[in-house]
């Protein structure tokens, strides 16, 4: 797919209210009615929603298969698609605003550089620009994720559409593809829920899914840097 030569993000300022009006009407409508309706719920939902932002990303449906959850890995699952979809509308239609603010500047900085090293540490992304987008999106390992990806395709020169569709769909397949491992997790799963009343193993059980996570995710965390870090140093090497 072939850049576009316009600006892909020359939205109006009747667009731009209109999509972040409406995000922030839906989040403020759906806190209100979970409040008061489902509170259990969405006071679950406002302590793990920053989890999956900032730590477990497309994992979080592994909390809906520990027995422990008010949502199921299904639920958990959809919750990760809002997030990713929010994400990239935020980016796309509010990215000039952020950049007023000091430390929110260095924090955007850092995610286009890291954008623009997988970009020249995987050049043939340009060839299917859409398609990496969505996989890169989907893919459930730290550092990556709707903000990079988002990134990763204003690069790519994807329109803004064409970007908010491809993330929205990364966000959904990743999300969908970690609630389908969640629910046919197997013997631990199973073991986890006829476990409910014996506290020691479902600790032991619970610590050990956790840390069979925090292994993924460490790993995947080290692959991405070290990438990261391959790039920085062939583009050093291309001065």
């Amino acid at each position: 797919m072939k850049p576009d030569t316009s600006d892909p993000f020359d939205a109006s300022w009747r667009e731009r209210v209109l999509v972040m009006g409406a995000v922030l009407f839906i989040v403020l409508s759906a806190l209100v009615y979970g409040l008061l309706y489902q509170p259990s719920k969405t006071l679950e939902l406002i302590g793990i929603i920053p989890a999956s932002v900032f730590l477990v990303g497309k994992f979080l449906p592994m909390w809906g298969a520990s027995g422990e959850s008010n949502f199921s890995p299904w639920q958990l699952g959809l919750v990760i698609w809002i997030l990713d979809t929010f994400t990239v509308l935020v980016i796309v239609y509010g990215l000039e605003a952020f950049y007023r603010f000091k430390r929110l500047k260095q924090k955007l900085e850092t995610i286009q550089s890291n954008a623009q090293l997988v970009l020249r540490a995987y050049p043939k992304m340009k060839r299917g620009a859409i398609v990496a987008v969505i996989l890169f999106v989907l893919f459930p390992l730290a550092g990556t994720g709707a903000m990079v990806g988002s990134f990763l395709g204003i690069l790519l020169g994807l329109h803004r559409y064409v970007l908010i569709g491809a993330v929205s769909l990364g966000g959904l397949l990743g999300g969908m593809a970690m609630a389908y491992a969640a629910t046919h997790f197997g013997s631990a799963v199973v073991a986890l829920r006829t476990a409910q009343q014996n506290l020691p193993v479902k600790v032991a059980i619970i610590t050990a899914v956790a840390c069979v996570i925090a292994a993924i995710f460490i790993w995947g965390n080290r692959l991405y840097k070290r990438a990261l870090q391959d790039a920085a140093t062939d583009s050093g090497h291309s001065r």
